[in-house]
């Protein structure tokens, strides 16, 4: 132990000592300066800047005149550095994202602009003190935000010395409306309402019950067992409601900056608030509410389809959701102060790495994202080492490797994935953290920014299997239940999956062939990337048999599945442009790309996720689902999601980049962007439709017995919701895979089950 702890302190210490040592720059701060500067120490309350002469609010246009001076403390010096005391850098921005007015400083000779700021010249760089002029916008309806930042030369006791610190003003328009928050703080605001407001309910839903004998203390007594379980099923239900509510948070971020795109020029949000919103959106649908979502449904049904009590360390499994759950604050940090993340879900360097030592990602909220993205990484490492260990050992009596279901396979599969690329994601996370707070050299000052890049597509490209395989494996299940026959090729199903997991580690490099790679290898990750399509399409095709040789019975979730079918290949199919290198560098980050992901993703995987909920929440609360609604939403999200994406790829071929804050008019992309926006928002109102089934449904909807759909596999001998231990005796399967049941076999595998030995606990 007493080695290790020195290799440590050592490692540390010379982590330090790499860290790069600047001396001031006698030209001014420029680019490294916006939010503090690298020539400098650091930020420290050794250095105090007073700003006297700006007004509380401004007329339009109007000139105003201030001073600045730099306080500290003075330290010895230890070299000549020809006199240097101090140096600024002044910024204004409108909250329109506007400039700020015009900020110049007397004499000019003391300064000049820098980066599209003011900043000090090497005679400013000679004094303490200097005199500004500020002349308003012509706009008095703006608040501007003055960013002021100074330095003393010497001015501090570090390893740089030479320390700054910022004075930030608010000056609003005699016009300006009030205290107007922006509207990421309003809608997040809304959203943490909608949180109390939810919380609430559950607290009148309990009184409701028992209003006499209603006390808080009972309130908390039937709270407690939900924060503290253990059990599978009530936590796979907790990570099936975290992820459904972020899925309509994600949703929602997307509808504010569709409004945005709707009209051309628009300026409905700043660059700074659209910036954040897509990466939030990005971040939410994937980190929080995909995988969380697909995480319930392996959490409930894994154990049950394997005849297995729960999974194989409970307590590991609770820890997983629970550092999901602390960890989203981070992800959302800066919200209400206006300086959320907006380095993408992608978080690129070297803009998303620059901190103190760069204008560029420099806000608290970008710090505490890249925590909350370490965090996430180490919430999926605890859940998945559950799954693996579940299915190796607590497999119940006949149910061998190739007797299981395909849900369960899938399952198994992507988190043999997630093993294996996460390691990637989290140590290149990890080192983007040290450069953006400690200024290392992994990415930036002197470091490969593109060394993030393979990284994080390592883990990128894979993550997208790990979330698309459980949802073949849900559609799987729903369309042989509903064909009411075993899935054809159930041994080609297994391969296929098993083919996707390895081929799906070798194609990363395909986001990368627009970024100076040499022929080989663009030549390699093509072929590699073009294979992926052999067992996608032998999955398609199996489905496709299954169907055909079926008695099919239209059910909600039979109807998502097939929907599932139609998107997943039309996303596949657009998928197959990018491997190609001289189409790449023309669809690479387009609105093509984005069309391809989102039917990849909302068609792949969202639409399998309906249709796991319409097909296994008799099994979770005993009752069904409306039918009547569940058509509604099928009809609805149907067709307004293909009419929303499909125009994508018109305007990616146009040319329209993605992550655009806006558009002229005469690109000609307004009408299309206009039509996206209006059935993105129906698509989104949809959704409700779906939330209101669930309500409902789990309060009033018609009772079932434990097999509705006539399934065959294991989870639909228990009864419905099952009792924990989730089998009170170990069953048995008795049953060949292979074998095509037909409709005398509807009433389910319950027949072909012999209960076994007690399962002890």
């Amino acid at each position: 132990m007493k080695t290790r702890g020195i290799l440590i302190v050592l490692a540390l210490a010379l982590t330090l000592l790499a860290t790069p040592q600047f001396t001031a720059m006698p030209t001014g701060i420029g680019s490294a300066g916006n939010d503090g500067c690298s020539c400098h120490g650091g930020a420290s309350d050794l250095t105090e800047i007073v700003v006297i002469g700006l007004p509380e609010s401004f007329n339009a246009s109007e000139v105003y005149e201030f001073s600045m001076t730099i306080e500290a403390q003075d330290f010895p010096r230890a070299a000549e550095d020809s006199g240097r005391l101090g140096g600024y850098r002044i910024l204004a921005t409108a909250s329109d994202g506007s400039s700020g007015g015009l900020v110049e400083v007397i004499p000019s000779d003391l300064g000049h602009e820098m980066d599209g700021g003011l900043t000090h010249t090497s005679d400013g760089n000679m004094q303490r003190s200097w005199n500004f002029t500020w002349t308003a916008p012509a706009d008095d309806s703006v608040t501007v935000t003055m960013r002021i930042y100074g330095n003393a030369v010497n001015g501090g006791d570090g390893s740089g010395g030479d320390h700054w610190n910022q004075e930030i003003l608010n000056i609003g328009g005699i016009n300006a409306s009030g205290t107007s928050a922006p509207p990421l703080t309003i809608l997040m605001t809304a959203i943490l309402l909608a949180i109390i407001i939810i919380g609430l309910g559950v607290l009148w839903n309990f009184y409701q019950r028992d209003p006499e004998s209603f006390s808080m203390q009972n309130f908390w007594s039937y709270l407690k067992p939900w924060l503290s379980t253990t059990d599978h099923k009530e936590v796979g239900i907790m990570y099936f409601l975290f992820g459904m509510f972020f899925f309509l948070v994600g949703g929602l971020l997307a509808l504010l900056f569709r409004i945005q795109l709707a009209l051309p020029e628009n300026d409905f949000l700043s660059y700074d608030e659209y910036n954040s919103f897509f990466t939030l959106h990005g971040t939410t649908m994937i980190f929080l509410a995909a995988m969380p979502m697909i995480a319930g449904f392996m959490n409930y049904i894994l154990p049950l389809q394997i005849g297995a009590y729960d999974l194989a360390f409970p307590r590991i499994n609770a820890l997983g959701l629970w550092i999901l759950v602390f960890s989203t604050p981070l992800i959302f940090t800066g919200v209400w102060t206006g300086e959320a993340a907006d380095i993408t879900w992608v978080m690129y360097p070297p803009y998303s790495s620059l901190n103190n030592f760069g204008d560029l990602g420099n806000n608290p909220g970008t710090t505490a994202f890249i925590a909350g993205i370490l965090m996430l990484g180490a919430s999926s490492t605890l859940s998945g080492v559950n799954f693996i260990t579940t299915v190796f050992t607590l497999r119940a009596r006949g149910v061998d490797l190739m007797k299981m279901p395909l849900f369960t396979w899938s399952v198994f599969v992507s988190v043999f994935m997630l093993y294996v690329s996460l390691p990637a994601f989290v140590v290149g996370v990890a080192f983007l953290m040290l450069d953006h707070t400690m200024a290392a050299q992994f990415y930036t000052f002197g470091g490969d920014p593109l060394l993030f890049q393979h990284l994080f597509w390592f883990f990128g490209h894979p993550e997208v299997y790990v979330v698309v395989i459980p949802a073949f494996g849900i559609v799987s299940e729903v369309l042989a239940t509903s064909a009411r026959r075993s899935i054809f090729g159930y041994k080609s199903m297994v391969f296929a999956m098993a083919g996707i997991g390895v081929v799906g580690f070798v194609v990363w490099g395909h986001h990368m062939l627009t970024s100076g790679m040499s022929p080989f290898w663009r030549s390699l990750f093509m072929v590699t990337t073009m294979l992926v399509a052999v067992p996608t399409g032998a999955k398609i095709f199996n489905w496709i048999w299954t169907l055909q040789g079926g008695s099919i019975k239209l059910q909600s979730h039979t109807m998502w599945s097939l929907g599932f079918l139609i998107t997943f290949t039309l996303g596949g199919l657009s998928g197959m442009f990018f491997p190609v290198a001289g189409l790449d560098i023309h669809f690479h980050d387009s609105y093509f790309v984005v069309a391809h992901f989102h039917y990849v993703f909302i068609g792949g995987i969202i639409f399998a996720l309906f249709s796991g909920t319409y097909y296994w929440f008799p099994k979770a609360t005993g009752k069904k689902m409306d039918e009547r609604l569940g058509l509604w939403h099928f009809l609805i999200g149907f067709t307004s999601y293909n009419a929303a994406f499909w125009p994508m790829h018109a305007l990616g071929i146009q040319g329209m980049p993605r992550r655009t804050h806006t558009y002229l008019a005469e690109t000609g992309w307004a009408e299309y962007n206009m039509t996206i926006t209006i059935f993105a928002i129906i698509f989104g109102l949809s959704q409700l439709i779906f939330v209101w089934n669930i309500i409902k449904s789990a309060s009033k909807g018609d009772k079932v017995e434990n097999d509705p759909w006539g399934g065959w596999s294991l989870e639909w001998s228990t009864t419905s919701p099952p009792p924990t231990p989730s089998f009170a005796e170990m069953p048995t399967l008795r049953v060949d895979t292979s074998r095509h049941h037909g409709d005398e076999d509807k009433a389910g595998f319950v027949e072909n089950l012999v209960k076994g030995k007690e399962v002890g606990n």
